[in-house]
């Protein structure tokens, strides 16, 4: 699947898309602070909900495949925290550079009805599985999915540092040209990776937590890149994409939600 309009006319098709409904399952990593000292601990919640506002999940190491801090100078280490109880985990911060918080795992399984998964898929830019759908004459049968999780959030430092850059092997991510916690002027350009490859034609989603409900939306292009005209303030970039489940799984679909949180300065 590609895409070949520019990324003004794609975010202008994409202003058409419909809001999420409620029965999807948004998912992001939630600092104390954004912007921490250094030496101070920072506690870190993992939330589940809808357009930038939800509820601490807790902590369960049986779906944690990977939740890494990133520390801006080539190492890393697991954050740790308590099964059963929020935050997720707590870690001691390092302003003298970007760092980044990483979580990769297993969500869970859904079964919604035709039509409420029809406009979940049309929420998320997902309209090739509705074609599908179509192809396959189950356009009235039940959505059965299992997903799966991949955050990212920026912490920031004095100093830019390469993290913010660069991809960190998740199936689904979204990954910035720039470093946008050092980055004044307006605006965002980044990429979008499936399997460490552009993925071309997945819908990018972006809220500021200061108006939530004006999510700027816009596709990537058929290199897997996106713009979006970001001012400051505290963003939350997400995608998702699916694709078929295996022949023996209980599921039709296995889909893969990527988030980004991070603070901008503004100019």
């Amino acid at each position: 699947m590609t895409a070949s309009a520019g990324p003004t006319a794609l975010l202008s098709l994409a202003l058409l898309i419909p809001p999420a409904p409620l029965v999807a399952h948004d998912f992001w990593i939630e600092p104390s602070s954004f912007a921490p000292k250094g030496g101070t601990a920072v506690s870190v919640d993992l939330r589940f909900g809808q357009q930038f506002a939800g509820e601490p999940v807790p902590r369960n190491s049986a779906t944690i495949d990977r939740f890494k801090l990133m520390d801006g100078a080539g190492g890393s280490r697991e954050i740790a925290g308590a099964d059963g109880l929020t935050p997720a985990g707590t870690i001691v911060a390092d302003d003298r550079r970007t760092q980044e918080i990483v979580f990769d795992g297993g969500g869970g399984k859904v079964q919604m009805q035709a039509d409420p998964f029809e406009a979940y898929l049309l929420a998320y830019g997902l309209e090739w599985v509705i074609d599908y759908r179509a192809l396959q004459g189950k356009m009235r049968s039940p959505g059965r999915e299992i997903f799966h999780r991949h955050a990212k959030a920026l912490l920031t430092g004095i100093a830019a540092s390469p993290v913010a850059t660069e991809a960190s092997d998740q199936q689904l991510e979204l990954v910035p040209d720039s470093d946008p916690t050092q980055e004044r002027r307006p605006g965002l350009r980044g990429r979008v990776l499936w399997n460490g490859t552009p993925l071309a034609g997945c819908l990018v989603i972006a809220r500021n937590r200061a108006t939530p409900k004006s999510a700027l939306r816009v596709r990537s292009d058929r290199d897997g890149r996106f713009n979006l005209p970001l001012a400051g303030g505290v963003w939350l970039l997400q995608s998702v994409w699916m694709q078929r489940a295996g022949w023996f799984s209980a599921h039709d679909w296995e889909s893969h939600w990527a988030s980004l949180t991070f603070l901008k300065p503004g100019p």
